[in-house]
């Protein structure tokens, strides 16, 4: 029965218009241009995590700046009201995806990417599905990069979609349900 599924919520471009990376990496660029570069050497070698994590480490989101959709809160908060699990889940740095669960104190718990474990795409899958040795869950996402999520999700939740994506998505025979984006 779907009403005690587990529910996942990517948080860049679904909860939040912003990606909390790229700002985070705009003010590293203007506070640090020449660490930024040695930062960007040395990700060739350590990968996406190492980059993230460093970008983030001293970042405080300006939250009262950030663009959130009244929609998938609306939605979120509904699930919770009948007592369902809802985690945040995002490929942005474990550092940022606290302190948007810190500011919205609606999830379980959230997780990002960290120690060398980019939590995007497929890696999302088998966090939930190894880590947290979850295999029947709901997926709430936005992009592209939410498709390997969504091909082992039980229902596909979306918004703020291109409108190839959802094309894709009506095609699927999983159960779906669109969120309008409200954004503001």
């Amino acid at each position: 029965m779907d009403e005690n599924r587990i529910l996942f919520v990517d948080l860049d471009g679904t909860l939040i218009r912003e990606d909390l990376s790229n700002l985070a990496f705009v003010n590293f660029f203007k506070k640090n241009p020449l660490k930024l570069i040695f930062y960007i050497l040395i990700f060739i070698i350590k990968g996406k995590p190492y980059l993230k994590e460093k970008i983030s480490k001293n970042f405080e989101i300006p939250i009262s700046k950030l663009t959130f959709n009244r929609s998938a809160l609306n939605y979120i908060r509904d699930v919770k009201n009948r007592h369902r699990v809802v985690y945040l889940i995002s490929g942005s740095h474990q550092i940022l995806v606290d302190q948007i669960d810190q500011h919205l104190k609606i999830f379980f718990e959230s997780f990002g990417t960290k120690d060398n474990f980019n939590m995007v795409g497929i890696n999302k899958v088998k966090f939930i599905n190894e880590k947290l040795n979850i295999k029947d869950f709901d997926y709430f996402g936005n992009s592209k990069k939410d498709i390997p999520i969504w091909e082992y999700c039980k229902k596909i939740i979306y918004t703020n979609t291109s409108a190839d994506l959802k094309d894709f998505i009506n095609t699927s025979k999983l159960d779906k349900i669109e969120i309008k984006e409200e954004f503001n």
